[in-house]
């Protein structure tokens, strides 16, 4: 099974790269050991599936729990060790979960904004995000996708082609009270530094220079 899951994550990295160029920058800002957290913005639903295919860890994402009920879909998400988010449910024993995956070392994908993003740049990013970090002591790496948008975008059934770049920022200094004013202190340093980079390479060059015009979605 285990084999299946590796089969299925090189061939999809693969059809990534041929149908969307898919290229990644600031990758050594992921720690290679110890608990992570990979915080990002979410404009479509390629958004988890691009970040896993940045690092050889395994990256555990909070998802809607609906995704486990669609036939083959389902049945890899629960392979990748997708964390389960449930629609107005309690979801803390889904927050338990990541906390233990975290306290083991491990990394975890979140986006903070709790949906997809309707809009260019970063919306309110909820508390959890910060939670997790004060409550496992993980590092925290914001992340900002560019292209996914156009590569899947919302309401459309079934992606096309387009260039998806996804740009890893050094990690943000975590520290102070397990408070919930803390958490959102900790969530609202997280989407500025989203936000200060989308803007950035809204009127300039991509990373490394992939493009010569800015990324837009």
């Amino acid at each position: 099974m285990i084999l299946l899951v590796r089969a299925f994550r090189f061939a999809l990295y693969i059809w990534m790269r041929i149908f969307h160029g898919l290229q990644f920058s600031g990758t050594s800002n992921i720690p290679r050991q110890g608990p992570v957290i990979i915080a990002a913005n979410h404009p479509s639903y390629f958004d988890p599936v691009v970040l896993s295919l940045a690092t050889t860890r395994l990256v555990r994402f909070f998802a809607l729990a609906d995704i486990l009920k669609v036939p083959v879909i389902g049945w890899f998400a629960r392979q990748w060790g997708i964390l389960p988010v449930y629609k107005g449910g309690n979801n803390e024993e889904t927050v338990q979960k990541a906390l233990r995956v975290l306290q083991r070392g491990g990394a975890i994908g979140i986006f903070p904004e709790g949906r997809r993003s309707l809009q260019y740049a970063m919306g309110t990013a909820r508390p959890g995000v910060g939670r997790l970090a004060i409550q496992s002591g993980a590092k925290i790496v914001p992340c900002v996708i560019y292209g996914t948008w156009k590569a899947w975008p919302h309401l459309t059934a079934l992606p096309h082609p387009a260039k998806i770049v996804v740009n890893f920022l050094p990690a943000v200094e975590v520290g102070g009270e397990d408070t919930r004013e803390n958490h959102e202190k900790i969530a609202n340093q997280v989407r500025e530094a989203i936000v200060a980079e989308q803007l950035k390479h809204r009127v300039g060059p991509a990373p490394g220079d992939a493009y010569r015009e800015a990324p837009d979605y």
